[in-house]
This record gives C-alpha cells, structure tokens and sequence, in this order.
C-alpha cells in the first residue's frame, strides 16, 4: 500500500482534475514497480492539500491511517490484469479487444 500526500485538493487528481486521477499517476508505481513482479497492491492511502493540515487534521489523519491498518488483512488488492492470463495479446502485450470495451487507459488494465 502505498501513502502519498499531494499539495492539491482531492478535487485536482479527478478524472476531470488539473493533474489527472491518482490511481493514474500512481500506476507505474502500483503496477510496474509492485504488482509486476509479484506484489498484492492494495489501495493507496492518500493524503490531499497536505501543507494544509492542522492539528485537527492531523488527528484525523492519524486515525483514518490507523484503521487503514488495522484492516490490512481483509483489504482487497487491486485487480490489475495478469501479463500472461490471457487478457493480453502475445506478443504486443495489448489489451484483447473483447476487454474492457469503451475503456482505455490505465483504467482498463484493471479487472472490473
């Protein structure tokens, strides 16, 4: 699980934000660098406008990451696509056409 935090608003890293979804900007990471050679990746942990965070904050902050953590264990991994399950044409490593139809992107490298 990665934790990250961002100078943005949450609002920034949207499908439709300035610097493009998170779970994108994370994906060479999550993917490449984890789920590639072998990790489970579960969802990140992300902190927003972190230069903004006060003590009140803070505190929920720390709360919300010790729950986080405390549910480890029964947190679904991301469902990246396996390289070689089938869901790949060999060997360009492109998405068959018959998944994830209208997708494309990182999006589609995800089991939905």
């Amino acid at each position: 699980m990665l934790m990250v935090s961002t100078g943005g608003w949450e609002s920034h890293y949207s499908a439709r934000g300035i610097n493009g979804p998170i779970d994108d900007l994370l994906f060479p990471i999550q993917h490449g660098i984890l789920f590639y050679p072998g990790f489970d990746v579960l969802p990140p942990f992300v902190v927003y406008r972190s230069g903004k965070v006060d003590e009140a904050i803070f505190a929920s902050l720390c709360a919300q990451l010790g729950q986080r953590l405390d549910t480890l264990s029964s947190t679904a991994p991301i469902a990246f696509r396996a390289q070689n399950a089938g869901d790949y044409d060999i060997p360009a490593l492109t998405l068959r056409e018959d998944l994830a139809p209208g997708l494309a992107g990182f999006a589609a490298h995800r089991v939905s």
